[in-house]
């Protein structure tokens, strides 16, 4: 419960309607002058909810009304569970006046309903008190209002009383309704354990040895699918070489029908070339001057580019020449094969460093790589390793195992010891009960006689007794009486019983907590002793499997054939690293190819001279016989060009587009034969020594390559596969861990309903919970009581009775025994720490109307200390008080101001 608004009206002092709103404030201070009506606040909450006050009672309800008001009516809103656990807003309203009205209201969707308890006042009544928790007034007012006069009957209540007050509190009077449920939970729970049981027997093969070999397996073959993946990239890159080849022996064949085709044609142009000719002859005939001018012309430019192109063939010659002396194609031949050899190189130095080694590893008795041998000595090593930490944690587990034992043994010797010691406790204390019982008949019987002693002078033999009225036979001797003594023996026997019976209850509780902790010791024990033999199996087992094996032969195998390995590395790149020697014959194969294009552009450029030197000689001879002919007979030009007249000759002329043509076909002819021989001679050079390719080869080669692809997919969907199986077995393991620890809590959790069935056959269930929350109460009583007292005093249960513990007189004092000052204190230290541990709970609330004006000024500031560091978790603390220094330290003040027409209330922040 906990409020949000109280609204009053003619109640008490206040007059007019005045409103209070709770929902945004936690912790408040109530002040304002004496009188003013602080106190009835706190009376009107209660009203509301009891139709009862603390100081008016149960039916004096027209002194709460205001003097000058026709009726008092106070309403107050709430929070409380329903019936179903749901948190739900409630208005309670009572009426005092000519008709005295009580109506209970819930909130749904926004509006007030009327709840039908609302008919009968004791039925409305009954379903608050149910709202409450089943809290009765007195209860509310021992609890969460502690009014002004009352603050301390907590403290100093009888203890049976205070026992009611807790298990109503609590809700303990409700363990008589569980004890079904109980068994119902533990049938559940049994249950439960059994089909866990179940599933974790068909779990049993989910072990971390078979997850560890299946992870190892994987790891193969995610290696050797890289192993395949690479030699199939040597392969594809060896395809595309071959291909290539075959496409170049395949081009060569095409040049080689092109080259007959072009002879087949040389008689055509033969007949193409003497038609030019012949237009040629015409032509020079026709204009016989200016022909013969135009031939000595062209016959000496001729010769001077016939000149020019002799020196510059001179030249290219010369650069050939230089070019071929430096250039060396078996070189370039070598550094291709050793450039093929890389990948292989780069696979043994990854090999290398993969294994551990490096290219400076030498032994003098180096061995051949073997990567299965190195694998299988690795694994050997490992399992060496795996073996040497299993006798470590089995040396751990034993010596864990001797010291539980030793510890166990120690509990039980301890638990023997404490039986013996309480027998002779009680045998002790049963003869200090018989000596007391004793001094005290004596102290008794001393008395009587005393008594009697007191009265002799009174007697007379004969003579009726004035006390007894029967007749005195004789006198009752005189004796000597020393009551003082015997009453300080009876005082020393008590003590003495006492004594004894406080170490007997001391060593009493020893040896019940030693019986708690003696089964979960023997239980450790067991597990302990579980444990150390299965690390003697697994050492056991693996012993076994590494047989002879030693770390130090392994390792001077490793470092051999490793040695091995980097020797051929070492003698395949001259001593340098991969990386180092790749670049250097990458390096090399570029100059030789730079080298080689260069002398080729070379070649082709002094073939290109020649050529043109041919054609510019043959046409320099034309010009020059040309020349001759027509200056050494221009008379007889037609008959030597066998034209019969000039109509011939006009016949043999061409016009210039026809004689272009012809020309232009012939030059065409020219460059083929060139490209043809140009193309012949290339792929000649570059197929020289090589065998053909041809498509059976190309086919293997498919094959091969395909194989390799195929058995790097095979590897990788065994791994996939495995790793699916390494998931699923992995899960099935979490699935046991998760089974037994599921396992573990419903072994304890049976354990603990079955002693739970058997505390609530009777009471001690309650009497423990009691006991704990108790417990737990008088703790955080005694913290609070502590930082009150300035580290003095603290809270002790004594036989059902609060007392305090005195830690300045190191003594126990009840708590009737406190000054005023220290009661409020005590008081205050419960009252906190009870809200506390019901707010929890069911209660959101705490209202304190006690004297704090008593307090002095050190122990008010230590008192608001505490009320500041308050943690109020939601939970409403208000506290009445006039002292204006304390009101201030509260985060927010309710205002009470008096006046002749009534008192009013306000909000303060300052």
């Amino acid at each position: 419960m906990r409020p949000l608004k109280l609204r009053l009206q003619g109640f008490g002092p206040y007059l007019e309607p005045q409103e209070i709103h709770f929902d945004d404030v936690e912790l408040f201070a109530i002040t304002g002058p004496t009188g003013a009506g602080k106190s009835t606040l706190l009376d009107a909450i209660t009203f509301a909810l009891y139709r009862e006050t603390p100081r008016a009672g149960a039916k004096g309800h027209d002194t709460l009304r205001h003097p000058a008001a026709e009726q008092a009516k106070i309403e107050l809103e709430f929070t409380a569970p329903d019936a179903s656990s749901q948190i739900q807003t409630w208005r309670v309203v009572r009426v005092i006046g000519k008709e005295n009205q009580s109506r209970l209201e819930y909130l749904e969707r926004g509006d007030w309903r009327m709840h039908a308890a609302s008919e009968k006042v004791a039925a409305l009544n009954a379903q608050v008190t149910s709202l409450l928790g089943g809290m009765d007034f007195t209860t509310f007012t021992r609890a969460i209002l502690l009014p002004q006069g009352q603050f301390d009957l907590f403290l100093r209540g009888v203890p049976k009383e205070r026992r009611e007050l807790l298990m109503k509190l609590y809700g303990l009077e409700r363990l008589r309704d569980m004890r079904e449920r109980v068994g119902e939970h533990l049938k559940e729970a049994r249950e439960k354990l059994s089909l866990i049981e179940g599933e974790l027997r068909g779990l049993a093969e989910a072990e971390e040895g078979r997850l560890e070999a299946m992870r190892d397996e994987i790891g193969w073959l995610e290696a050797e699918e890289a192993r395949l993946s690479r030699e199939a990239e040597q392969a594809q890159r060896a395809l595309a070489e071959a291909h290539k080849r075959h496409e170049q022996f395949s081009e060569l064949e095409g040049l080689r029908r092109r080259q007959r085709n072009w002879e087949g044609q040389q008689a055509e142009m033969a007949r193409l070339r003497e038609r030019l000719e012949r237009a040629d002859q015409a032509e020079r005939v026709w204009p016989q001057v200016e022909s013969v001018e135009a031939a000595r012309r062209e016959a000496e430019a001729a010769q001077g580019a016939l000149l020019r192109l002799q020196q510059g063939l001179e030249r290219s010659r010369a650069e050939v020449e230089r070019l071929r002396a430096q250039y060396d194609s078996d070189a370039l031949e070598q550094v291709k094969l050793e450039l093929a050899g890389l990948p292989l190189l780069k696979d043994q130095s990854e090999r290398l460093r993969r294994y551990g080694g490096d290219l400076r590893l030498s032994h003098p008795d180096p061995l051949d790589f073997d990567e299965a041998r190195l694998d299988a000595l690795r694994e050997g090593e490992r399992s060496l390793s795996e073996r040497a930490r299993l006798q470590r944690l089995l040396e751990q587990a034993q010596s864990r195992f001797l010291q539980a034992r030793s510890a166990l043994e120690a509990q039980t010797k301890q638990v023997q010891d404490l039986t013996l010691e309480l027998d002779s406790l009680k045998t002790l204390g049963q003869d200090a009960r018989e000596l007391y019982e004793q001094a005290r008949r004596r102290r008794e019987d001393a008395e009587r006689a005393a008594g009697i002693q007191a009265h002799r002078h009174l007697l007379a033999v004969g003579e009726p007794c004035p006390l007894c009225a029967q007749v005195v036979a004789q006198l009752p001797p005189e004796v000597e009486l020393n009551l003082q003594g015997l009453q300080q023996a009876e005082r020393e026997a008590e003590e003495n019983l006492r004594r004894l019976r406080e170490d007997f209850q001391g060593k009493q509780g020893q040896l019940k907590t030693l019986r708690e902790q003696l089964p979960l010791s023997q239980q450790a024990l067991a597990q302990q002793e579980q444990d150390l033999k299965d690390l003697q199996r697994q050492l056991e087992a693996l012993a076994q499997a590494t047989g002879g094996l030693e770390a130090a032969g392994i390792q001077q195998e490793r470092q051999r054939r490793l040695a091995g390995l980097a020797a051929a590395i070492r003698a395949a790149t001259g001593g340098l690293e991969v990386t180092a020697y790749a670049a250097r014959l990458q390096e090399r194969q570029r100059q030789l190819e730079a080298l080689a294009a260069e002398l080729q552009q070379r070649e082709r450029e002094c073939s290109d001279a020649e050529r043109q030197l041919t054609a510019q000689t043959q046409v320099a001879q034309e010009r020059h016989r040309a020349l001759e002919r027509l200056e050494a007979s221009l008379l007889s030009l037609l008959a030597e060009a066998a034209f019969a007249d000039h109509q011939a000759v006009k016949a043999a002329r061409m016009s210039p587009a026809e004689r272009h043509a012809l020309q232009q076909r012939h030059q065409e002819h020219q460059r083929e034969g060139i490209a043809i021989a140009e193309g012949l001679k290339r792929l000649e050079q570059e197929l020289a020594g090589l065998e053909p390719v041809d498509e059976a080869a190309l086919r293997l080669q498919r094959e091969a390559l395909e194989t390799l692809r195929q058995s790097a997919r095979a590897a990788h969907g065994k791994a996939e596969g495995l790793k699916a199986d390494l998931k699923r077995a992995e899960t099935q393991l979490q699935r046991r861990r998760e089974l037994e620890g599921q396992q573990a809590k419903l072994v304890r959790e049976v354990d603990v309903w079955e002693r739970l069935e058997r505390d609530l056959r009777g009471d001690r269930f309650q009497d423990f919970l009691l006991e704990r929350y108790q417990s737990g109460l008088l703790q955080r009583a005694s913290e609070l009581m502590n930082e009150l007292s300035q580290g003095r005093y603290a809270f002790r249960l004594e036989d059902s009775e609060y007392a305090v513990e005195d830690r300045w007189t190191e003594s126990v004092r009840t708590v009737r025994t406190l000054s005023g000052g220290e009661s409020f204190l005590a008081s205050l230290s419960l009252a906190l720490s009870l809200s506390e541990h019901l707010s929890k709970g069911r209660m959101g609330a705490l209202f304190l109307d006690e004297g704090f004006g008593t307090l002095d000024v050190e122990t008010l500031e230590q008192v608001a200390g505490v009320l500041e560091a308050l943690p109020t978790q939601g939970r409403l603390v208000g506290v009445v008080t006039h002292v204006e220094a304390l009101a201030e330290r509260l985060p927010a003040r309710l205002r009470v101001e008096k006046s002749p027409a009534g008192s009013k209330i306000r909000w303060s922040d300052n």
